[in-house]
């Protein structure tokens, strides 16, 4: 599987707004927990035809039941993919309400420019890791 691994600084961002959310979503009895890592994941794309990516889109902040998260629509030449970047997740307690994040949604959001594609490579049920990575900018 293909991943598109955000760049430090657009980390910094979204790990703030982790931070935020695991703030205004926090109750007694409610244990949340921050995605890691922030991967937004593309499934079978060659890394050799990172040139064809036109454009990353993040849609409005989302929620449902257990998670948190931005769907991002990754524009590929002819054929556009849809796909998320969670959060942060419910582990236990009540679930989260659409209500509960309204003063979220006004946070702007970066447009990606610059990222790095890689290639996720599954060492055990918990464990991921990059195998091959490039870095790609889009004008």
């Amino acid at each position: 599987m293909t991943v598109i691994i955000l760049h430090p600084n657009d980390e910094i961002f979204f790990a703030d707004i982790q931070k935020e959310l695991i703030e205004k979503l926090f109750e007694d009895g409610r244990i949340i927990y921050s995605q890691f890592p922030l991967w937004i994941e593309l499934g079978d794309f060659d890394i050799k035809e990172k040139t064809q990516i036109k454009c990353i889109e993040f849609g409005e902040l989302c929620v449902n039941d257990n998670s948190v998260f931005y769907p991002v629509l990754i524009d590929i030449g002819e054929r556009k993919i849809d796909s998320k970047l969670t959060l942060v997740c419910l582990h236990k307690g009540r679930f989260f309400l659409p209500q509960e994040i309204e003063i979220l949604k006004q946070k702007p959001v970066r447009q990606l420019k610059v990222f790095r594609l890689g290639i996720v490579q599954e060492q055990g049920p918990h464990a991921k890791s990059i195998s091959k990575s490039v870095w790609c900018k889009i004008k």
